[in-house]
This record gives C-alpha cells, structure tokens and sequence, in this order.
C-alpha cells in the first residue's frame, strides 16, 4: 500500500496529533527533523505529521486513523454551501485549458479533506483520478470547461482583437462553471461562498455580476485558495480533465507529448491540435 497522505491546516496538526495518541494502540515516536510536528505509531504503522499540516499515513490501520482524526475537525457552518473554482493548463503549451467548479456542503467538505483532497499541484497524476472519481461521485454538484488548444488559439486572437488578454478568458471561463453550479444549487441554500484563486480580481467580478446577484454571496478572492476543499477539489477536476485530454491527444497522433522537446512539438505537423501556441511561442523565443 502507498502512504496515505491528507492535508490540514498548520494550525490543525496539533489537533490531529492529540486525537491519534487517544486512540488504543498508539504512541508517540521521537521526531527525525525540524519539519516533522509528530510521530505516532497506530497499530505498529507509522504516521507522520508535518509542520505544514500534510499528514502521512503508512498502512491501512493508520490511514483509516487519520480519517477518523481529521472527520473531527468538522468544517465551517456558516455557509450552506461553498463554490471553488480553479484552472489547469493556462500557462503551459501542451494540451487545452480547463476550468473546473465544486460545491461542497460542511460534511461534504469534512469528507473530502479526511479522503485526502488538496491542492493538485502535489499529487501524482494517478492519485488525481482516483480523486476526480470521489468528487463528482460526493460533491453536491461538479461543473467544468474544456477549451481545446485549438479553440484556445482562436479565442485567444479574438480577445486580443478587442484588447484583453488571457485574465479575460480565464474570467469569462470560471464565471460560466460557478454561475452553472451555482445555479443548480442557490434554490435549496441560502448560505453560499464562493472562493476562487485570484488571478485578476476586477475582471472576474465583472463577469460573474453580469451571471449572479453577488448581493447574494460571499464573494471571496484571494492567493493560494486552494487549502479552501472546494478549490482544492475543483483543481482535481480541471487537472484530470486535461490530462485525460493530453492521453487522448497521445493515442491520436502516435507520440507521447509529453516527452516531446518544445523544438520538437513546433515541428509536429499536428501542432496546432495539441498546443496553445501563444506559449510555445513565447518559450522558443526565450530559448533564442
């Protein structure tokens, strides 16, 4: 079994810490570097706890342990509902941009944090879809937006014609999954916060008022919004959707591209299908 590995906040870990040493089996190991907040061994499995607030679990008993420490912490309630969002895919060449959005209510979010749902951007591709399959099995409601690469490149050109840019895009692109899910559930809650990883504050709000009375929202910005679950899980979301593209895209045009050189893609006589060619431009040019 691979370690287990869930994700709190820094101020949690002490905590998590104090409901694994009450259970039976469990005991305190000495600590083997600075990072490390504890060692406890459930079980005779080890269970590491981070500065950072990763947790990691080695064996089935103490992932299960973990879980049950973490399904604890419970989750804010004064919102019925949160709405994350987040990208994948915007400044990278190969494959599409993709846009996801997660609703979450507090047990829902309980849950997923205690099944091991963080940020994307640490996880392997394989531990992606195995979450992707969890949330859009228990979110309250999934929504995302694929834009192929060359749909990219055409909508690209065409917001540079009247003067905008990609926040622009990525603006109109996360307005329209957020207003889609939270239509779907404004009916039944009264209480809903929307989170999304700020990119371009202003453009973004435009959009979404043109969608949604923010009247009726908490409307939330703000870097690194990803340890809020419902980004987080919207990341999963967008991640998995790109790269199940790009494994698409692998199988039918023969080649692995991801292993193929920046030099080499521009060569491709499919390369217009397969990148976003505003950024495999940019990157030959600083390689001139």
């Amino acid at each position: 079994m691979k370690p287990a590995v869930v994700k709190v906040t820094a101020e949690q870990i002490e905590q998590i810490h104090r409901v694994l040493l009450a259970l039976k089996d469990s005991s305190d190991i000495a600590t083997t570097n600075q990072f490390e907040a504890f060692r406890v061994t459930c079980s005779g499995e080890v269970i590491i706890g981070y500065t950072s607030g990763k947790i990691v679990s080695n064996g089935s008993h103490a992932a299960a342990a973990v879980q049950n420490a973490v399904s604890t912490l419970g989750s804010d309630t004064r919102w019925s509902v949160v709405i994350g969002s987040d990208e994948a895919g915007k400044g990278e060449w190969l494959g599409p941009m993709t846009v996801a959005a997660v609703a979450l209510t507090p047990d829902q979010t309980t849950m997923m944090r205690a099944l091991g749902v963080m940020d994307s951007k640490v996880m392997s591709i394989a531990r992606i879809t195995e979450l992707s399959r969890t949330v859009r099995r228990y979110a309250l409601k999934v929504e995302s937006l694929l834009i192929s690469p060359e749909k990219f490149n055409s909508q690209i050109e065409d917001f540079r014609k009247e003067g905008k840019n990609l926040n622009d895009m990525l603006a109109w692109a996360h307005a329209k999954v957020i207003s889609e899910v939270y239509e779907s559930v404004k009916k039944h809650n009264e209480r809903i916060k929307i989170v999304i990883d700020q990119f371009a504050r202003v453009k973004t709000e435009v959009r979404l008022r043109a969608k949604i009375d923010l009247r009726d929202v908490e409307l939330v910005q703000r870097p690194k919004a990803e340890d809020e679950i419902a980004v987080a899980a919207a990341s999963i979301i967008a991640r998995e959707a790109r790269e199940a593209w790009i494994d698409w895209a692998c199988q039918k045009f023969g080649d692995d591209l991801r292993e193929l050189s920046i030099s080499e893609a521009n060569r491709h006589s499919k390369r217009d299908a397969f990148a976003k060619l505003t950024y495999m431009e940019s990157e030959l040019e600083k390689k001139r």
